[in-house]
């Protein structure tokens, strides 16, 4: 029996899914197990004023890239899947999430509504290329028009749908989100795990750019004593600058608790040195306060300037 038949249902959370009960392992590749996933709904919708969009859709959960500080992992133990490792190696796809879409469009007049795809997972992890479930969220979009669709991504991927995203940005405004925290690949490869290489996101980006879309550069999250200093941030903006970015924002590091476990565990591997740093400003709190915050972003803010991006709308780094 799979492991998804023998977890418990949670048929309250339509938000994140439930695993099918009678569901084996879809497939299984290099260690990682992908699970069916039954969505009632595949919107999410959002009621933070600290986030920029109105709902969410992820078309997996889960995510191979196994970024070393994703607050993300959390969302696994709403399964029962209390080790942080889990996020990585056990993948759940969310197959029918087109007809739960488009069921859903069909009901609701969202025009106007702003909908950001990826914001918990990948929606071009390893996983995308078998499956296609982002792609068939994209068609099902192309089917009505007058929304505002983001996707934030770390993966060439992207460039699959090219032609796909430039049909929908003519009946929404797209914008594609690339993540990038760093242009070291050897500090990529410690900080994002089996993530892309940052050069191979640039060049994504640059195609996505030089196609008309609306590009941003993601350098999220800056990570005190690793990625916020000027030798690191000053030429991933100059990069972002020549593959013809829009626009770079950035977020400091913020820790549930499951990726608290794991992003401690980490550090005391690859910067023994930060754990006592990380263990002050994290004592007692997911979330740096203003001031600590605004301490770690000084360097990234007065850099963006310099490399002729606009300061953000208020409210964003």
């Amino acid at each position: 029996m799979s492991r998804a038949a023998t977890l418990p249902l949670f048929p309250d959370l339509p938000a994140f899914g439930r695993p099918d009960p009678g569901a084996e392992a879809l497939r299984r590749r290099a260690g990682v197990d992908y699970l069916d996933l039954l969505s009632r709904d595949v919107l999410n919708r959002v009621d933070s004023p600290r986030l920029p969009f109105r709902w969410t859709i992820n078309p997996y959960r889960g995510c191979e890239f196994g970024c070393s500080y994703c607050y993300a992992r959390d969302t696994h133990g709403f399964l029962e899947l209390d080790d942080p490792l889990d996020f990585e190696t056990r993948i759940f796809v969310k197959r029918r999430a087109a007809e739960s879409l488009r069921r859903r469009l069909r009901r609701v007049d969202l025009k106007g509504e702003t909908i950001a795809i990826g914001t918990a997972t990948d929606p071009y992890q390893p996983a995308e290329r078998h499956f296609e479930v982002t792609r068939s969220l994209l068609e099902v979009f192309a089917e009505h028009e007058g929304l505002s669709l983001s996707l934030t991504t770390k993966s060439p991927l992207v460039t699959r749908d090219l032609e796909l995203l430039t049909e929908l940005d003519r009946r929404h405004a797209v914008e594609i989100h690339v993540t990038v925290t760093t242009v070291d690949a050897r500090l990529a490869r410690r900080l994002e795990g089996h993530a892309p290489d940052p050069a191979a996101r640039l060049r994504a980006l640059a195609r996505l750019a030089e196609a008309g879309l609306a590009t941003r550069v993601n350098c999220m999250p800056v990570m005190p004593g690793i990625n916020d200093d000027e030798e690191t941030l000053a030429p991933l903006l100059a990069a972002a600058r020549e593959a013809g970015a829009g626009h770079v924002v950035a977020q400091p590091l913020f820790l549930r608790p499951m990726a608290r476990r794991h992003l401690f565990a980490w550090l005391e591997r690859e910067f023994p040195h930060l754990v006592p740093i990380y263990r002050h400003l994290y004592a007692h709190r997911d979330y740096l306060g203003e001031e600590a915050k605004d301490r770690l972003l000084t360097t990234f803010r007065r850099l963006r300037l310099a490399a002729g991006f606009p300061r953000s709308a208020p409210g964003r780094a």
